[in-house]
């Protein structure tokens, strides 16, 4: 096993790089391919936490280009360690498990962390919960499909995991299916090479759920075939009134390379957003994940880590577990130093940000604008137009929420900052001499703040 380890380990270091191999894997040991999961052991969760969130794919390609048909990778937790093992369906997050040898019989395949309790809500995923949370109390009664949309890393998993939660903790009986649009595909191709009964297999394994929730449809964009099977599967559940829930990085009619047909049915309940959240709830956030992991975390450390990780709450988490990790293996306490140092690669891809002024700058030199029209609220072509421009790269480049867009816009409300963008978004797809256009846009900006 140790030969093979080593094997994988090389592999490994390809992909991710020396010092993260270093880092996270010495400290592992193999334990073996049990029915086509590989087995390792690690320290402690926080290894388990920061390997299943960074660097999970990475570790089963390179299982598989060694061992063959591995089909997931079982990480567990050293005993003493609040020992467990997280099982990751390929191409999907993970979820919780025991060894692969001896499995319990599962009610769902719900990730078990994801519930409503240790759910933070904000200003900018208010909405979606407050919708999330009256479907889970009334399943295919509400709205159906819910629909949320949101950046990576907001949030969006955890709230449809909270719903499944919530629905099999008040009726038991109901059968719920939780799977990425990703797994969706690859279940159908399984079907369609192996045909015969298992067709109808498929079929069943779907439209028997009460619930189903699908996690990332955008994957669904140009796969004719899934999409074909899909619609089909949401009209049997929709007309039987059983709950539909589905997530996605954009609204349905961004989506593209959709079947109008699919995207109609996508708008047919309710559309609601996660924006990123604000310092305050990003406080919140890592303040619960800590408690959660029963981890030591001062205030001051919780108020450096979420004014440095603005956009993305699972980059936010990650730092977090990485922190407690190093804290464990060290017996150091928590400080801001200490974060500093242990954090500092992370800090370093952070360090320099993007600001909306400085797109504002940028953009209002190019189109011959002043930064003061930008912000005002004079409409002529050529300065709403540089503004939409402006509006799209804040929101890109800066990583700023809605909201703070159309703070700084003069106070625009969400729905003129969404148009603007989707504005930009829409010339995009069809206009190569304008995709040019705003790549040198983005270079520009991008060279400001590194000079």
């Amino acid at each position: 096993m140790e030969a093979t380890w080593e094997k994988v380990s090389e592999v490994l270091r390809e992909k991710i790089g020396g010092q993260n191999v270093d880092t996270w894997f010495q400290p592992a040991r193999f334990r073996g391919v049990n029915d086509r999961c590989a087995v390792l052991q690690l320290p402690n969760k926080f290894f388990v936490d920061w390997i299943h969130e960074n660097h999970y794919d990475a570790l089963l390609e390179s299982f598989r280009s060694i061992c063959g048909d591995v089909s997931q990778v079982v990480l567990h937790a050293s005993a003493g360690e609040q020992g467990e093992l997280f099982l990751k369906p390929t191409g999907r997050d993970g979820a919780l498990a025991t060894p692969a040898a001896a499995p319990p019989a599962r009610r769902s395949n719900l990730m078990p962390h994801y519930t409503f309790d240790n759910f933070v809500v904000g200003a900018s995923n208010q909405f979606a919960h407050a919708a999330a949370l009256a479907v889970a109390n009334q399943p295919g009664e509400l709205y159906n499909p819910i629909f949320i949309y949101g950046g990576v890393g907001l949030g969006k998993t955890h709230l449809i995991n909270a719903i499944g939660h919530r629905v099999l903790g008040e009726r038991p009986q109901l059968k719920i299916g939780y799977f990425s649009a990703e797994g969706f595909m690859n279940e159908l191709i399984a079907a369609i090479r192996q045909s015969g009964d298992r067709m109808e297999d498929f079929k069943n394994r779907f439209r028997k759920l009460d619930v189903l929730i699908l996690d990332d449809v955008h994957v669904l964009a140009g796969r004719e075939r899934t999409q074909e099977e899909f619609f089909h599967t949401f009209n049997v559940l929709h007309d039987s009134r059983r709950q539909i829930v589905l997530t996605s990085d954009k609204t349905p009619k961004d989506i593209r390379d959709l079947e109008a047909r699919l995207r109609n049915r996508f708008e047919w309940g309710l559309i609601a957003d996660i924006q990123a959240p604000d310092i305050e709830t990003r406080i919140a956030i890592l303040l619960k994940k800590a408690d959660l992991e029963n981890l030591e975390l001062p205030h001051d450390v919780a108020i450096f880590l979420a004014s440095k990780f603005e956009a993305n709450i699972r980059e936010l988490e990650g730092a977090l577990t990485r922190l407690g990790a190093f804290a464990s293996l060290a017996r150091k306490p928590i400080t801001v130093e200490f974060a500093r140092e242990v954090l500092k690669e992370l800090l370093h891809e952070h360090r320099v940000q993007v600001s909306i002024e400085l797109v504002q700058k940028v953009v209002c030199d190019q189109y011959g604008v002043r930064p003061l029209d930008i912000r005002s609220a004079k409409r002529t072509k050529n300065l709403a137009f540089a503004r939409q421009v402006a509006m799209y790269l804040s929101r890109k480049l800066a990583a700023a929420s809605l909201a703070t867009v159309g703070q700084r816009f003069g106070n625009r409300d969400h729905s003129t900052v969404l148009h603007g963008i989707q504005v930009i978004e829409t010339r995009l797809r069809s206009d190569p001499a304008f995709q040019n256009h705003l790549a040198r846009l983005e270079r520009l900006i991008q060279g400001e703040v590194r000079a």
